[in-house]
Order: structure tokens, then C-alpha cells, then sequence
């Protein structure tokens, strides 16, 4: 997408969101509102890669057209997000910036709503020329091992939320293996040491405790109680998709189908190759990039043509955007 095409433009409203020009976000808005909306109202999408950008591009341009803004959930509950995004609109409009609604997404973020089987199953079953069961398989395998993973995250934005915003909480994890690593051998995920992690969570954790006199939350309690509601989540279950974050969900289901199925030489799709993934960070990240921009998509495409199947509450809630939208139709 050409930078001058995208950013800015003379909608009549402004959505904003998180993520950039070529995200998931930024992708599934453009179409989105290109077939239910149009031009009535015509609507700018405005991709702010964080979640804190959104303040400064609601106050740079909220004045001069009305603005709709949706960003993560994150590991928020619902009643949180839905009283963080009251908080947000009142305080922006007390400066006089013109909001159509500040809401949050329902799921953790964007990704969370590929993980629908109609949306993942298809996609990645063309892609990586595979069955819908080698796909629960290898999703079966990788939630276990993301369950760590996800927990530390949860826990460390609990705890963000409930510190005054100088702390370090990132001194939480510091030094601490959460993820998962993958065994170009025997081509399968590895989840991390539970017994050491804990130990260095319960450690930094008191050592943060040493230095403030205080503490606001029990971190190393709600990464117990947190690992064991998603410690044996599998596909069938609801909580990973809606709950987890998404986004390495499908990072790992992709090293592990083109790990076991190859991916296409060169864009044909008849010359394959297995890929390896024992790779520094910087390597495993681009070679992940070029497969997730192939897929995007695919997976935004489907997703939108799933819709009207999808479960309800993800049917109102895309209802709900667009008649907030067409309300402020000048």
C-alpha cells in the first residue's frame, strides 16, 4: 500500500487503531469499511502502531473530523477495557476532540479472531497442503507449551495495571525463559523449564519487594492460579482464542506446518521446502515475516467472508462499529 495513498487521506471520519499501514488491523479495516460502509460515510483508516500512539494521533487530528477508535484488549477483563475506554473518551473530550467511540476488541487483539476454525482451518489447510487434523495437531501441541508463556504475560500486565506507572515492571521477567524454543530434529515445540521460571519469578518478585517496601499485587500467585486454568487448554477449548494473545498463537503454528510441510520455492506452490528454525532472533523473525505477509490476506479475506457465520458475539460486534460509524454520517 503506497505510504501517500493511505496516510493521511480527506475521510469524513478517522478509525483508528493499533498496528501499521500494512498490518492485520490496517488490512481488515480498509475492506471492512470499503464494503459495508463505502463512502457513506467515508472513512480514513489510521493504522498508530501502539496502543500509546493512539493518544497522540487522536489529539493531533480529533479536532479537525470525528474519530473512531478500537485498540487491543490485551490481558484486560472486560468490565477493565470497556472502563479504560470510558476513561479515554471522556479525558479526550474534555479537549474537545470530536469521538464517535473509543472501544476495545472483545478478544485479546485482532489475531485472536483468525483463530476461528472457519477462518484458520481452510487457509492454512491450502497453504501449507496439509489436513484439518494435522492442523488441531499441531495446535494441541503448541498450546501446552504456550501456556507458560501466556501466564507470564498476563501476569506482567496485571501487574503493570496495578503499579504506579515509574515502576520497572519489566524487571519482572528480566533474565526469565517464558516462551517456548523448537527442535529442528525432531520438529516439535519445547516448552520452557516451569520449575526454573517460577523460581526466578518468585525471586525477582521479592527482590522488587526489597527495594519498594511494597507491593500492590502477588505476582507469583496469579501466575500459579493463571498457569492452571491454561495449562491443559487444547483446541476444543474457548479460553486460548479469545484470552491468549493471538499473534504467537499463529507465529508457532507456522514454524511447526512449515517446519513438517514445507513452504512454496520462490511463490510455486509445486516446489517445497521444510525450513528450519534454530535461527537468532533477527533470522526467525524475517524468515517468519515473509510467510505472515503471505498469509495475512488470505486469513483478513476469509475472515470477512466467514462473518455472517461466525460466532455472535463477534457478529454484534462489527454490527455495533458500523452503526456507531453510520451515526456520525455528515
Amino acid at each position: 500500500m503506497p505510504y501517500l495513498s493511505a496516510y493521511p487521506r480527506g475521510g469524513q471520519i478517522a478509525l483508528l487503531c493499533e498496528g501499521d499501514l500494512i498490518g492485520y488491523e490496517a488490512t481488515l479495516f480498509q475492506k471492512w469499511t470499503g464494503a459495508e460502509l463505502g463512502t457513506a460515510p467515508l472513512v480514513d483508516i489510521w493504522p498508530c502502531g501502539t496502543k500509546n500512539s493512539i493518544f497522540g494521533i487522536s489529539d493531533s487530528i480529533g479536532r479537525s473530523r470525528p474519530i473512531f477508535i478500537i485498540e487491543d484488549r490485551d490481558f484486560r477483563s472486560m468490565d477493565e477495557s470497556r472502563d479504560d475506554c470510558r476513561r479515554n473518551k471522556n479525558d479526550r473530550e474534555r479537549r474537545d476532540i470530536k469521538v464517535v467511540a473509543w472501544c476495545a476488541w472483545i478478544r485479546c487483539e485482532i489475531e485472536n479472531y483468525l483463530l476461528e476454525p472457519d477462518v484458520l482451518l481452510p487457509v492454512f489447510r491450502e497453504a501449507f497442503r496439509c489436513t484439518d487434523d494435522d492442523i488441531v495437531l499441531a495446535v494441541n501441541e503448541i498450546l501446552p507449551a504456550l501456556a507458560l508463556y501466556q501466564a507470564a504475560q498476563h501476569v506482567r500486565y496485571r501487574a503493570q495495571r496495578q503499579w504506579v506507572s515509574t515502576d520497572p515492571v519489566g524487571a519482572l521477567l528480566s533474565g526469565l525463559k517464558a516462551g517456548p524454543s523448537w527442535d529442528d530434529n525432531e520438529r516439535t515445540i519445547v516448552p520452557p523449564d516451569e520449575v526454573a521460571f517460577r523460581a526466578g519469578l518468585d525471586q525477582n518478585s521479592r527482590s522488587w519487594i526489597e527495594q519498594m517496601h511494597l507491593m500492590q499485587c502477588d505476582v507469583v500467585r496469579d501466575f500459579d492460579a493463571q498457569l492452571v486454568l491454561w495449562r491443559n487448554c487444547q483446541w476444543h477449548d474457548a479460553s486460548w482464542r479469545s484470552d491468549w494473545a493471538g499473534k504467537e498463537i499463529l507465529h508457532w503454528l507456522r514454524v511447526a506446518l512449515t517446519s513438517r510441510f514445507g513452504w512454496p520455492i520462490d511463490g510455486d506452490p509445486d516446489r517445497r521446502q521444510t525450513l528450519i528454525w534454530t535461527l537468532n532472533r533477527t533470522r526467525r523473525e524475517a524468515q517468519d515475516r515473509a510467510i505472515e505477509s503471505a498469509l495475512r490476506p488470505r486469513m483478513i479475506d476469509r475472515f470477512l467472508a466467514s462473518l455472517p457465520s461466525l460466532p455472535r458475539e463477534i457478529q454484534d460486534e462489527f454490527s455495533e462499529m458500523k452503526d456507531a460509524i453510520k451515526s456520525r454520517q455528515v
